[in-house]
């Protein structure tokens, strides 16, 4: 429980510093490192074992390609904001700013007593995960120890929902 609150926090901290809960102000954000390379590690990741029960919580942006998050949003992307941690940290994130919305990810280690730890409000989500839920706009996809986040915005909530179970399916052989 302890750890599920502090993960929400950090990841209340992280959208209201990135932008995406409160878009009002639209200065560009000189803290967020940004790229536009291709992901080395997702070339690697047939190759790599499996991180899902343990190991390194993988950096989200060497998962999919941009060409992969456009295909899958629909939305082409002008910007990714790194989160500039180190290989071990146990929380990962990754935001691909878009034309016209964002998509972001989050990966952090969990239990499963964990991660039914939830809020009343929360939706299950059927067939993604070992269990997964939908709650205030983000997706939460238990998979093995590893917790999958995904936000998507730009969209109709229902779309937006979409994306996120898009993108965590194609995460969750690269975990």
């Amino acid at each position: 429980m302890k750890h599920r609150l502090a993960a929400l926090a950090a990841l209340s901290l992280a959208l209201t510093g990135c932008g995406l809960v409160n878009n009002a102000d639209a200065s560009p954000r000189a803290a967020a490192r940004t790229t536009t390379r291709e992901p080395a590690a997702a070339q690697q990741v047939g190759n790599a074992a499996s991180v899902k029960d343990d190991g390194d919580i993988p950096d989200p942006c060497t998962l999919l390609s941009e060409d992969d998050i456009s295909t899958l949003t629909d939305r082409k992307v002008s910007q990714i904001d790194e989160d500039g941690a180190n290989a071990g940290d146990a929380t990962r994130y990754c935001q691909w700013q878009q034309d016209g919305g964002r998509l972001a990810v989050f990966l952090s280690r969990t239990t499963a007593a964990e991660f039914q730890v939830t809020v009343a409000e929360a939706e299950p989500v059927e067939d993604l995960g070992d269990q997964a839920y939908a709650h205030s706009g983000h997706l939460y996809v238990l998979f093995g120890t590893v917790q999958i986040d995904v936000y998507a915005h730009g969209g109709t909530e229902k779309q937006n929902l979409s994306d996120e179970k898009d993108v965590a399916e194609a995460l969750l052989p690269k975990i």
